[in-house]
């Protein structure tokens, strides 16, 4: 292992989210405590009482800061060597970009990243993307402009994302609808639009090439164009993941949703149906996809 040209810490707990969740109950518990004070409370030992809640508030807002920042100290998990960039995972296994398949990097804000910092995307060699990075002192953008712009001549880009935001590889004429309180999938159009659209599930299982590790993975990007317009991705991963936006599983996930819905709506009417089928994507995470098959 060669020396690191830099190194930080991307802490993997200490959600701030959570931080500001407890913030706010300490400070509702205070109006609390004040209100019940001021209704039974006798009226001389009210000022008193209210005067000794503002140390105890805020000592408790102390002792929840103080635990979100240990919770984010430790080593650095995330370095920058002359062979590549390399992480630790969950169970402190080493991962790496090699240089050489480092094609550009792009800095900003990422709406996937758990704190609100600039984050570190990398553009790798067969179209991948890294998922975003977040930096941490002493990696500031400045600091990773230093090492791979500078000392490794890689070009810096625009956000890949941004750029194509508009873009989609095919349009159907399906209405998609998401519940994820339900774990449920809607799906509207005529039999023969929504046999093209789920066919594009096996397609994108055979034709997209699984990621590697710590890449975003590739996405068959479908316009929506049925009552409201819509975008959806189906991508190959690894790992299966829902929300409205985007479908992305295993190719032997994504070849048994085309086949389930190829053989229902192969005997399907062509004038109006109702039809739905179950997708496990794991060990009780269970999908219902419904069909609403209309004529026009």
């Amino acid at each position: 292992m060669t020396d690191p040209l830099l190194s930080w810490r991307v802490p993997t707990t200490g959600d701030p989210r959570l931080l500001r969740v407890a913030l706010a109950q300490v400070g509702l518990a205070s109006v609390v405590a004040a209100l019940v004070l001021m209704v039974t409370v006798p009226r001389e030992w009210l000022m008193p009482g209210l005067v000794g809640l503002i140390p105890l508030a805020i000592f408790m807002a102390f002792w929840r800061w103080s635990a979100y920042r240990r919770s984010m100290a430790g080593d650095d998990n995330v370095w920058i060597d002359d062979n590549g960039v390399h992480w630790l995972g969950p169970t402190d296994e080493e991962n790496s970009f090699r240089r050489i398949d480092i094609t550009g990097f792009h800095i900003g804000r990422h709406v996937d990243t758990l704190r609100p910092v600039p984050a570190l995307t990398l553009h790798l060699s067969g179209g991948f993307e890294s998922q975003p990075i977040e930096l941490h002192p002493p990696a500031t953008s400045d600091a990773i402009r230093d090492v791979l712009a500078d000392s490794w001549n890689i070009a810096e880009h625009d956000d890949v994302e941004a750029s194509r935001a508009g873009d989609y590889d095919t349009a159907v004429s399906v209405y998609g609808e998401c519940h994820e309180e339900f774990q449920e999938w809607h799906w509207e159009g005529t039999k023969e639009e929504l046999a093209h659209f789920f066919a594009l599930f096996a397609i994108a299982a055979d034709e997209l090439p699984l990621p590697p590790p710590g890449a975003k993975p590739v996405a068959c990007v479908i316009s929506l164009t049925r009552r409201q317009p819509g975008r959806l991705r189906i991508a190959h991963a690894p790992i299966a993941h829902v929300e409205p936006s985007i479908i992305a599983a295993p190719g032997l996930i994504l070849r048994d949703i085309a086949a389930k819905a190829g053989g229902l709506l192969s005997t399907a009417s062509c004038t109006a149906d109702e039809l739905k089928f179950d997708v496990a994507l794991g060990p009780k995470n269970v999908w219902t996809f419904h069909i609403h098959v209309r004529p026009t």
